[in-house]
């Protein structure tokens, strides 16, 4: 069961307010404003769907009116947003989200509202299981409606079959690092050096942190290329750049400071960061005594990296396997949040199931041991290590469409990474049009650009972020 108090989108409050950058209201429209301002009150915060509103818009949250959950954790860190799953084709999984509930997980559900052709998309929160159905947090408000009345999915929306599998066309899940944030610590500020060093975070989601660990207040998360402030001497803070187990006081642009992880950030804005790591001394080894029995031949290589293979990193501390099952006897070691995965799948195959409940990706750690880990707790590393391009198969006829394979994919005027080419970011499976003859040729290539197009915008996208 999650537990939040019930808020509605038509409250004489905010009704009326502008959704978003557009001038659709959240009355009108606000159903997964309103569901999402639930969920982070669930998970600890203190929100209406008016300063959900106003934070997202700030953090680049909207796209007129099309509300990207990708952004929350970059406003609210106590919350993950895993992946948002289409099913408005196959049966929903009920199942998933039967087990997300009872662990207490928020999730959403897009439901359609009434009975004309198509998905009439409405958002819900779900509250708990009961028999054969779920009990809501509707975020409109019918009469009758309040704290005490249950509202039941497949009663108040029943034009596809009135029946879970079916009426559930798409899935949001969620997740929050611990059952209420954590209450901020007291720091006092640093002041800038007159010698000004400035870095750069070199890939989405850096957390700037309280303490130089990763278990130190997480203050916040960052976007690629977010300007930071060395508040370390500059040589000392170079020395550090891309050294694994290293931190770097810094501030950023809002004067927030705190400590990031020295090997996501690059002394050059739009570079991936040089990781390295510190090694100790191998140990000589002892002699053999005599009599002694030869040494076993060392293990075979592990198997070589495909093609187009992403580097992953964990988004919490998570079960290296030696299958794709959790029971005790598959369990190698736990992997912290700091330590950089390879696939061993083909780019196109982990790209689907990265984010993904109940998907499973077969991985080589540090020490180059091969395992399994959960698809559901990894994100991509900056998606810069895919290593070769990928031809996918031509068009059979019609528009050629693509769409992003992770989130928070960047539209460009030109096919450069830079601050003046951004156009927009766009979610996971978003859909664009391939504008340029061939274009389709490049799907999944490393070093490609796609010229595309959506409704309101025509740019470039990086290929080996799209896929058919």
């Amino acid at each position: 069961m999650f537990v939040t108090k019930n808020l509605y989108q038509n409250d004489e409050a905010w009704k009326s307010k502008p959704l978003g950058n557009s001038s659709e209201t959240i009355g009108g429209w606000g159903c997964l404003l309103t569901s999402v301002t639930m969920m982070l009150n669930g998970i600890g915060y203190n929100e209406t769907p008016l300063t959900v509103n106003e934070k997202m818009k700030n953090a680049g949250g909207f796209q007129g009116a099309f509300f990207i959950p990708s952004v929350l954790p970059y406003v609210w860190p106590n919350c993950a947003y895993r992946d948002m799953q289409p099913c408005e084709t196959s049966p929903a999984p009920i199942a998933l989200i039967d087990a997300a509930v009872e662990a207490g997980k928020p999730v959403i559900l897009q439901v359609d509202w009434n009975k004309q052709a198509g998905i009439q998309t409405h958002f819900v929160l779900v509250k708990e299981r009961k028999g054969d159905d779920y009990s809501l947090y509707d975020p409109y408000k019918y009469g009758g409606d309040g704290p005490d009345k249950d509202v039941l999915l497949t009663t108040r929306y029943k034009y596809n079959g009135a029946k879970l599998a079916s009426e559930i066309s798409a899935v949001l899940w969620f997740n929050a690092y611990s059952t209420t944030p954590p209450e901020p610590p007291k720091v006092e500020k640093v002041p800038v050096p007159a010698d000004k060093f400035v870095i750069y975070a070199a890939e989405d989601d850096l957390a700037l942190r309280a303490d130089p660990s990763v278990g130190g207040y997480l203050w916040k998360r960052m976007l690629v290329e977010t300007e930071l402030i060395c508040l370390e001497p500059k040589a000392q803070a170079k020395s550090k750049l891309g050294v694994q187990g290293q931190w770097i006081q810094v501030q950023d642009p809002n004067g927030d400071q705190g400590y990031v992880a020295a090997w996501f950030v690059s002394e050059q804005k739009g570079k991936p960061a040089a990781t390295t790591t510190i090694s100790t001394p191998a140990a000589a080894p002892a002699p053999a005594k005599p009599g002694a029995a030869p040494k076993p031949a060392p293990a075979p290589a592990a198997a070589p990296v495909p093609p187009g293979a992403l580097a992953l990193f964990p988004t919490e501390e998570l079960s290296f396997r030696t299958q794709p099952v959790i029971a005790p006897e598959t369990l190698i070691r736990r992997v912290p949040p700091s330590e950089q995965l390879i696939s061993l799948e083909p780019a196109n195959q982990a790209s689907a199931k990265v984010g993904v409940q109940n998907q499973w990706i077969k991985v080589r750690d540090t020490s180059k041991k091969e395992g399994y880990v959960a698809a559901w707790y990894v994100k991509y590393a900056g998606g810069s290590t895919a290593q070769a391009a990928t031809t996918a198969a031509p068009a059979t006829g019609g528009a050629n469409k693509v769409k992003t394979t992770v989130e928070m994919v960047s539209l460009r005027n030109q096919p450069v990474v830079s601050d003046a080419s951004l156009i927009k970011r766009v979610p996971i499976n978003y859909e664009f049009t391939i504008t340029e003859p061939g274009g389709e040729a490049k799907i999944g290539a490393n070093d490609k650009w796609i010229k595309v197009k959506d409704a309101t915008h025509e740019g470039y996208v990086a290929a080996w972020f799209v896929s058919r």
